[in-house]
């Protein structure tokens, strides 16, 4: 497969309509109806995402979307959006990185998402990849200590699977379906890449 990367800008906006990441019936068979229903949901958001919000936000600069597009069909196959982020460390935390701040920088995933046809061949491995390398060039002009992002649970194992763990401050629990924040340092994950 033949990718590039490409900034979101209104030229892609006729390829962002066709995107579709929302699991089919299939995709879905391990889980029980109320699971299946809030996954669905979950995956149209990041469609929704990409087709009514990113390039306003972008404008905003509130984040910035990065298209990993097929170049044998001119198709979107994937997409990250990216922005600043800091999260807060627990005392014991702290003492065992040998910091000082309650608060540490990091650039935060706030959207990842794979189109379906795409999805079981590494891509959004190669997505946090993507975003480690960003981390790199940021961390040269200020400081950066984590990558982070939010899931659901059913995303959790696939993200610990590449290293991610769960900050241990969280955000407020909501009768169901909270998003999960996690974490991963940033210069462990580059060596890991490099081994």
């Amino acid at each position: 497969m033949d990718l590039m990367i490409r900034k979101l800008e209104e030229r892609h906006l006729p390829m962002v309509d066709a995107f579709s990441c929302t699991e089919t019936p299939k995709m879905l068979d391990s889980y029980n109806a109320k699971v299946r229903r809030r996954i669905r949901k979950h995956s149209k958001e990041m469609e929704n995402f990409l087709k009514e919000e990113a390039f306003e936000e972008q404008e905003k600069g509130l984040n910035t979307t990065h298209l990993f597009i097929d170049r044998e069909i001119g198709k979107i196959a994937a997409y990250i959006s990216l922005c600043n982020d800091s999260i807060g460390l627990e005392l014991k935390e702290r003492d065992d990185m040998g910091l000082t701040y309650t608060t540490v920088p990091a650039l935060k995933i706030a959207r990842l998402a794979v189109a379906n046809e795409y999805q079981g061949n590494g891509m959004g491995k190669s997505l946090i990849q993507f975003a480690a390398y960003m981390g790199r060039k940021i961390k040269e002009l200020s400081g950066l200590v984590f990558l982070t992002l939010d899931c659901y649970e059913h995303r959790v194992s696939f993200y610990e699977s590449v290293g991610f763990v769960r900050n241990v401050v969280q955000p407020v629990v909501l009768p169901y379906d909270t998003p999960i924040s996690m974490r991963i340092g940033l210069e462990e994950y580059l060596e890991r890449l490099s081994e």
